[in-house]
């Protein structure tokens, strides 16, 4: 009998997006065999648990698909704690593509056709409905946004 899958948090449909913009589903690609599912580069004085090289153009090459998501989720959790030097939670999708890809144009549509929203959305608008995930192997928890949605 099959077990029935969670269904995604918004965080992890958020990374499904980015990594289905960066082609990490398709083979062959650098993603794809790097295990980068973020198309990640290397950062000076930087490694990545799981990093076990640096390969073309500085991107980061994971010991495997695990890692690469571990990778990813802890961006966007930076993100989404303001800890990142370049996004906060208030930027639209179009805003962070500018920063994160070369295409950047190609990137938000993308990103926002794969996750059903405009590319106007912010990161918080995206975030807003749940706002943690745990990675089941690793057990890695994504922080909450820091303006917390009431509830009644």
């Amino acid at each position: 009998m099959r077990m029935q899958e969670r269904p995604l948090s918004n965080v992890e449909r958020f990374a499904h997006a980015i990594a289905r913009a960066e082609g990490f589903y398709r083979r062959g690609t650098i993603p794809n065999r790097y295990h980068n599912c973020g198309d990640l580069k290397a950062v000076k004085g930087f490694i990545y648990p799981g990093q076990v090289g640096i390969g073309k153009g500085r991107h980061v090459i994971f010991a495997n698909d695990t890692a690469g998501w571990n990778a990813l989720y802890h961006q966007i959790h930076r993100m989404v704690c303001g800890e990142s030097r370049y996004y906060s939670p208030q930027m639209t999708i179009n805003q962070i593509a500018r920063f994160y890809a070369g295409n950047w144009r190609s990137w938000a549509r993308n990103v926002s056709h794969n996750l059903g929203v405009p590319s106007t959305t912010t990161l918080a608008e995206v975030l807003e409905e749940n706002h943690e995930t745990t990675d089941s192997e690793n057990s890695i928890v994504v922080g909450k946004l820091a303006t917390a949605r009431s509830t009644k």
